[in-house]
């Protein structure tokens, strides 16, 4: 197994290898994305109060609204990527203040890879291990991308 890589690490490789592209910063579309994407939270959590959800499901939506509040934000250092890993690392070293936890962004992103490309299920435990930290850095990005808007 690979020694996990730090996000300094990771942000160093991609830096280098210009795994980040310019971004152009479109006020009225980060709003737009931002509408959409907390409505997809807010779908995904309704899903969570069904009989016998689809973790798996609930863990997609909620992963993909993290990722896509993390891609807006980072448009406003005028910056992105499509690889996961870059995005977060980017995030967890340019925006400090949020207090992201690297080891739980590599965790998700393991968690998802394994679902997506090993057929990894996700099951009720691990989506419980993960519910309340997804649900905080949910509310803390939006937060700082209104903070930011305004």
């Amino acid at each position: 197994m690979p020694k996990e890589r730090t996000a300094k690490q990771v942000y160093e490789q991609f830096s280098t290898e210009g795994l980040y592209e310019e971004a152009y910063l479109d006020k009225d579309e980060v709003k737009k994305v931002l509408t959409m994407v907390m409505e997809d939270y807010q779908f995904g959590k309704s899903l969570r109060r069904i009989k016998d959800p689809s973790w798996r499901v609930i863990f997609n939506i909620h992963y993909d609204v993290f990722r896509e509040l993390c891609d807006q934000l980072m448009r406003f250092e005028r910056q992105k990527t499509s690889n996961h890993q870059g995005l977060f690392a980017f995030i967890v070293l340019h925006f400090e203040d949020l207090e992201l936890d690297w080891s739980f962004l590599e965790n998700i992103r393991t968690i998802r890879n394994k679902n997506k490309y090993q057929g990894l299920d996700i099951s009720t435990v691990m989506w419980h291990n993960v519910e309340l930290q997804f649900d905080l850095y949910i509310s803390a990005l939006k937060k700082e991308i209104e903070r930011k808007l305004h």
